[in-house]
This record gives C-alpha cells, sequence and structure tokens, in this order.
C-alpha cells in the first residue's frame, strides 16, 4: 500500500476512502477481472504461435485490452455490486481505441495498461478530464481525510492500472490521480484482494467460454490487417 506523508502524518487516502465508501467486494473483483484476463491470454499465446509473431505485438496489445474489458464486464455483473458500464470512444475512427468507464458506488473507474506500478498512464484528454474529479482530494495546506471531502455527487476518479514486463501480469492497482493526471495522490496495490463472489469458479468458468469467443474474433481481425493497430 502506498501512503502519502504530510504535515508529519502518514495518511492512507484511498485505502480509507474504500473501506468506507465503496463496496468491499469492489477491489476484488477488479483484480480478479484482470488476472482471470491475464491468465487465459498467457495460455492462448501458448497455443497460438501466431501471436508470437513480431507482426502480431500490436494485435496481442489489442486483446489484452479487449479481454481484460470483457472480464470486468462480466464478473462486475456476476457481483451484487451495483455499477453501470459505458464504453466510450476516444478515437474518429471505426474500431479505433476504446475505453471502459465504471461507475459505481464511491468512485469512477477506468483501466490502463502500464509497465511499472507506478507508472501514470500516458496522457489522454478523457483521463486529463476524470482527473478533473479530483481536484477536491489534492494535498491540502492542512492535512485531511478524503472522507471528509467526499460527496456522493461527486465521487473520485480512479485508474485500475495493471501490467508488467513481457506481457506478464506483476501487478494490479487502484490509483488516486491528481488533477491532470500527471501524478499519484495514492495508490492501493489490490493484487492480492480478497475475492467475495460465492460463485468465483463458475464466474471464472464462464469467463473462459466468452474469452475464446472473443479472442477468436479479435486475432481474426488482427491477421486480415496484418497485425496493424486499427486492426480492433
Amino acid at each position: 500500500m502506498y501512503k502519502i506523508k504530510s504535515g508529519g502524518l502518514l495518511l492512507e487516502i484511498l485505502s480509507n476512502h474504500l473501506r468506507s465508501n465503496c463496496d468491499p467486494g469492489l477491489a476484488g473483483v477488479l483484480s480478479l477481472s484482470v488476472k482471470e484476463a491475464y491468465r487465459f491470454l498467457d495460455d492462448l499465446v501458448e497455443r497460438e504461435k501466431i501471436l508470437k509473431h513480431k507482426d502480431m505485438k500490436k494485435t496481442l496489445g489489442h486483446l489484452r485490452h479487449g479481454l481484460i474489458d470483457v472480464a470486468l464486464k462480466q464478473v462486475l455483473q456476476s457481483s451484487s455490486i451495483p455499477h453501470e458500464i459505458a464504453d466510450e470512444t476516444s478515437s474518429k475512427y471505426r474500431n479505433g481505441h476504446t475505453y471502459l468507464m465504471i461507475e459505481t458506488k464511491g468512485a469512477i473507474i477506468t483501466p490502463a495498461k502500464v509497465f511499472k506500478s507506478r507508472d501514470v498512464p500516458k496522457k489522454a484528454i478523457y483521463r486529463s478530464k476524470g482527473g478533473l474529479l479530483n481536484k477536491q482530494y489534492n494535498l491540502f495546506e492542512e492535512p485531511a481525510d478524503i472522507n471528509a471531502q467526499y460527496d456522493e455527487s461527486n465521487p473520485p476518479f480512479l485508474l485500475l492500472t495493471y501490467g508488467g514486463l513481457n506481457h506478464k501480469l506483476e501487478f494490479v492497482t487502484l490509483g488516486l490521480p491528481n488533477v491532470g493526471v500527471l501524478g499519484w495522490i495514492d495508490q492501493v496495490n489490490i493484487t492480492n484482494a480478497p475475492v467475495l463472489l460465492i460463485n468465483q469458479e463458475e464466474v471464472s468458468n464462464d469467463l473462459q467460454l466468452t474469452f475464446t469467443s472473443e479472442a477468436e474474433k479479435i486475432i481474426m481481425r488482427g491477421v486480415d490487417n496484418g497485425g496493424k493497430e486499427g486492426a480492433i
């Protein structure tokens, strides 16, 4: 867990917020979604040798992105956590870049791939707009807890970041970015967050079936377009 030292005090800003204002199962559901997507992708790369070809590198990235979006939707739907999910686009082109926006009690969340756990995702307009929601949570002149500033009508914008080297999953974190999304106010490592699903095995099995169908579509689009970035 990452902490901020302010005025001689260590403030667990984000972990306190998650504990007080968010569903207790949220962190585990988010982490499970990412881990299941990576597990399927690791197995798929071993089976489908074409994905190891250098020309398929971008398709592999799009495949990971698509599988994580699918996993987040399906696992959240299988949970008892009230939420709304929107598929948004940041591109004017058909089949251009899309991103997921999750709204749930206490947070607005969007996922992003990074290389190291402390990395901030590359600049994007939609993330910068989200960061504006966090102006009330920036470090104050006097130490203040996020709970004192929290307003249910204006929940904080959080980034679900994940990644590692060589396409392997090494971490899953929830972060509270500052205004402009240039750095972190606080982060919490949720890689091993407990999963509070009574039907976790069933959820995982259902995901594998969904992943198989989705991956076939993405791979074929990548092959048809030579693995180029615009493939999906």
